[in-house]
């Protein structure tokens, strides 16, 4: 006969696996997703991974060539964050399904949470997790009555 606690350990178990499985799907389908953003000038456009690595960099018109090196750098930083930002916002879509509703996960991993620190480390990030999910997830077991 099994007890309580080793059903629990079971079942726990058996959800760590799960996730696990779901992490490894999502981490497999990242490995083709890109994200491209062209300029509203049309001048420049650019790939990258869902990582937020340049994989591509593609000048679609001849206007680049009348644009001042300067001008034409800023182009490419912009073009470049655009193309990162939307990345990160396709990963942590992916993701999103596998944490607790309403974890503001962008604003986290971007710093939004924290405008004057930049992003969480993962010790509070993992602690805001916890918090968003509830007292009925919290793996942290509650003091006993008794307990002062």
């Amino acid at each position: 006969m099994s007890s309580p606690l080793s059903n629990q350990v079971e079942q726990a178990l058996a959800e760590l696996e799960r996730q696990k499985a779901a992490i490894d799907e999502i981490q497999g389908g990242l490995h083709t997703v890109y994200s491209t953003v062209t300029a509203k000038n049309r001048a420049v456009a650019v790939t990258v991974d869902s990582r937020g690595a340049v994989t591509a960099i593609k000048f679609p018109t001849s206007a680049y060539r009348s644009m001042a090196g300067p001008e034409l750098g800023e182009l490419l930083v912009d073009t470049i964050e655009a193309a990162r930002g939307e990345a990160m916002a396709r990963t942590v879509a992916a993701f999103e399904s596998l944490l607790p509703a309403g974890l503001p996960m962008m604003d986290l991993l971007t710093g939004g949470a924290d405008p004057e620190h930049g992003p969480l480390p993962m010790d509070k990030l993992l602690a805001e997790m916890f918090r968003t999910a509830g007292p009925d997830d919290d793996p942290t077991p509650a003091p006993s009555a008794g307990a002062h």
